[in-house]
């Protein structure tokens, strides 16, 4: 198999995050629906659960910011 080039995995890795970010809107829909879950809920779950990962506000901050100690 040749080796994907950056960008095409890029575009792969964006393609899948697209299909992620499709599945977690629906669900979130549904729960919303189902009176299971409101958006305030939802965005204070968020906020709590990004404050336990160290403040980190995106995969990416996490990614890098692991690159980069690793480097150190």
């Amino acid at each position: 198999m040749p080796k994907q080039s950056k960008r095409d995995r890029t575009k792969d890795l964006a393609e899948e995050l697209d299909v992620f970010d499709t599945m977690l809107a629906s669900l979130v829909e549904i729960l919303e629906e189902k009176g299971i879950l409101t958006q305030e809920e939802l965005e204070n779950r968020i906020r709590h659960r990004t404050s336990k990962a160290g403040g980190y506000n995106s995969y990416r901050d996490i990614q890098f910011a692991n690159e980069t100690d690793s480097r150190e």
